[in-house]
């Protein structure tokens, strides 16, 4: 009996090195013959310098500002609330850059006025946002109102949603037909970067 169990041990250890071997080579399957018939060549187009697939290219955003001149620069800004340093006339000093922008509390509607000094006739209202792409794609709703006198103002564009994009400048104009005008106001109700209306720049133009 102790030869036969020590037989069945060894029949046992050579099987499991059998499967061990098996295991790690794999099963090998014989060569096959690919027949020239049934082999597609493709030609592959000349290619002298590094490529950029087509969907990965960003076209590039070419600024066009609106016609005339922007009246609004350095004129006296005022805002119905402010947040921290980032107060009204941040909005029309000219700079849309770093911290040079106006920032509305989250108490909309969010009012933010210009006073062009005199009637004028002006025909596009362009705001803009830091230009860097920190300042990330987002919308602001906003109506845009006028006045003559300062206390009461009537709409001049209706309400809209509008979106800031560093791919296009994060710049929008929102253009009318031409009216005469001294005091030009945006209203904003919503932001969906931040919890008040911001605009750095403040820009009304008349030719």
């Amino acid at each position: 009996m102790k030869i036969v169990r020590r037989v069945l041990i060894a029949l046992l250890f050579i099987a499991n090195v059998g499967l061990v071997i098996y295991a790690i080579n794999g099963i090998k399957e014989p060569p096959q013959e690919i027949e020239a018939a049934n082999v597609t060549i493709v030609k592959a187009r000349e290619q002298t310098q590094a490529e950029e697939h087509p969907a990965f290219i960003k076209e590039e955003y070419v600024l066009v500002l609106p016609e005339g001149e922007n009246i609004a620069v350095g004129k006296k800004a005022e805002a119905s609330s402010f947040t921290d340093v980032y107060n009204a006339p941040k909005a029309v000093d000219g700079d849309s850059a770093g911290a040079s922008y106006w920032e509305g509390k989250s108490d909309y509607p969010n009012l933010l006025t210009v006073d062009l000094e005199t009637p004028s006739k002006i025909h596009t209202v362009r705001l803009t946002l830091n230009p860097l792409p920190i300042w990330g794609k987002r919308t602001q709703t906003i109506t845009v109102n006028v006045s003559s006198d300062g206390v009461t103002y009537k709409e001049l564009v209706a309400t809209k949603q509008y979106t800031f994009d560093p791919d296009t400048g994060n710049e929008v104009q929102i253009s009318f037909d031409e009216i005469e005008t001294r005091y030009v106001q945006i209203v904003v109700t919503e932001n969906s970067g931040a919890g008040g209306g911001q605009i750095a720049e403040f820009e009304v133009y008349s030719k």
